[in-house]
């Protein structure tokens, strides 16, 4: 049996186009969906971070010079660098790989993009470089807990305690520990 018009197709041929209609269609809202999300909601908040983190060493830094003893500010400071160093490293590992991978990597006649051809070696430093601030992030955190749990437990020895050389102290011994 042979179709007798143009828009009779066997019944398996039709299954087939509406599924690859249907994939495709699924794959440009991923596609869209990704670059959204990644590039755009990620971009947006990285700049938010850089901004607030910013503010914070300015305002630090004017408290700093207010109140001698600096430990908890030398602390939060160090906190909003890294945190800094964490954030720039992201914008590298997701809204610019999400560019790189649904970018044409044909710069035309044959020639890929500068983009194209330095971003995979960026990208391994870049992850390595967000993990180390990552963890230092942590470590970070958890000094400004202790030193916290140490001005309002233990108010009177806080002051032979806590100095910003001990701070720093224990930040390199709890980065040098594996």
């Amino acid at each position: 049996m042979s179709p007798t018009n143009a828009n009779d197709t066997p019944s398996g041929e039709k299954e087939a186009n509406e599924t690859t209609d249907c994939q495709s269609s699924s794959d440009s809202i991923m596609s869209t969906y990704r670059l959204v999300v990644d590039v755009y909601v990620v971009g947006i908040l990285c700049v938010v971070g850089w901004v607030g983190n910013a503010l914070s060493v300015a305002v630090l830094r004017r408290d700093r010079r207010r109140y001698k003893q600096g430990t908890t500010n030398w602390l939060l400071q160090t906190l909003a660098i890294v945190d800094t160093i964490y954030l720039v490293t992201s914008v590298f590992i997701q809204p610019l790989k999400t560019i790189y991978d649904q970018t044409n990597s044909d710069g035309g006649a044959g020639h890929r993009s500068w983009f194209h051809r330095v971003y995979p070696y960026v990208e391994p430093h870049a992850w390595a470089l967000a993990s180390i601030a990552q963890t230092m992030t942590v470590w970070l955190v958890l000094l400004v807990t202790v030193d916290r749990f140490f001005a309002v437990c233990l108010p009177m020895k806080v002051r032979r305690i806590s100095s910003s050389s001990s701070s720093s102290s224990s930040l390199m011994t709890l980065l040098s520990a594996p």
